[in-house]
């Protein structure tokens, strides 16, 4: 199923070509998929060329598939095929928007949309790739020891693993009072009543994503992006970060980590502790020094930032003939 993408964004977000010169955007195509427990999902998609390797994106805790839209857009003019999903309760999901029942249901979306992308693009590489909060679900998903949620199958088709700015140790966080709180709620809510749904602020602000005015501007007029989140969504949040602080040992892809040397968000002496304890025999690590937190924003690195990604890509998954 495809959709007009404009009808569903009334916010275009700013070429990256306005800013440093990079190639124009891609259109893409808006298409939903089914839920393993029948919600209607959706997800942004570019079409590559036949034997080129395709790509799942996952967003961060506040953004969408369209922040992702002129890197999505440079790596699909090199060939390659894009998914880019929102989150169930984000993006372009309306549906218990901000809330989160279970990281497991998290994880099980994935999984649907990583199987049936094997299923399409049968004989293709697929990278899972992650920004920031997403990064949690894709290093869980990436572990050898990882026994997926839903269907049969016990493995997931991922031939390697992208992170960019992985906020799996964050410097950013509430006090504790705040923290008892939403336990507090999140736990009443499984007795039956509402208090699991009410919504915290999330605690970032729009330049601790990227220092460029021209994104500024859009960060704040963008109508999808998520501000607030349920009591159940935070804890459920604590359980998967408590599961991704443990997956280095258990990761064994190639992986492949960029990150800003400015970010406010992310914990970059911990991120750099857990690139380290990867097993991974093929990984490597670029940090680029005064960006901030959203390359895909970044006006001073965004052309290098994609080469790197694409160049590495394509080193690890050449074009099947």
């Amino acid at each position: 199923m495809s959709r007009d993408t404009n009808s569903l964004s009334s916010t275009p977000i700013p070429p990256i070509i306005g800013v440093n010169g990079a190639q124009p955007q891609i259109p893409c195509e808006i298409r939903s998929i089914k839920s393993a427990d029948g919600r209607e999902l959706f997800c942004r998609f570019w079409k590559g060329q036949a034997g080129h390797p395709v790509i799942v994106y996952l967003h961060g805790i506040e953004g969408h598939s369209q922040w992702f839209e002129n890197t999505a857009s440079y790596l699909n003019g090199k060939g390659m095929t894009i998914y880019a999903a929102d989150r169930r309760g984000a993006g372009l999901n309306p549906r218990d928007r901000g809330n989160l029942t279970s990281y497991k249901d998290f994880l099980a979306d994935i999984e649907t949309l990583v199987r049936k992308i094997g299923f399409d693009h049968m004989g293709h590489p697929i990278i899972l790739m992650a920004n920031c909060w997403g990064a949690k679900a894709a290093t869980v998903m990436c572990a050898k020891d990882y026994k997926p949620v839903s269907a049969d199958e016990l493995t997931l088709p991922i031939a390697g693993l992208v992170m960019t700015s992985p906020a799996i140790f964050s410097k950013i966080d509430y006090d504790l009072g705040t923290k008892m709180q939403i336990a507090y709620n999140s736990l009443l809510g499984k007795g039956g009543r509402s208090d699991s749904k009410r919504k915290w602020s999330i605690p970032l602000e729009i330049d601790m994503f990227t220092d460029n005015p021209t994104f500024q501007g859009y960060l704040q007029r963008d109508p999808l992006r998520l501000t607030e989140a349920t009591a159940d969504f935070f804890v459920e949040n604590y359980k998967l970060t408590k599961l991704a602080e443990k997956t280095a040992s258990s990761i064994d892809l190639p992986v492949l980590l960029l990150q800003g040397g400015a970010d406010r968000i992310v914990d970059l002496e911990k991120t750099q502790g857990y690139f380290a304890r990867l097993k991974s025999p093929v990984k490597d690590m670029r940090i680029f020094p005064d960006s901030a937190h959203s390359l895909d924003f970044d006006a001073n690195w965004f052309r290098e930032y994609t080469h790197v990604l694409s160049e590495w890509i394509m080193a690890q998954c050449p074009v099947v003939r």
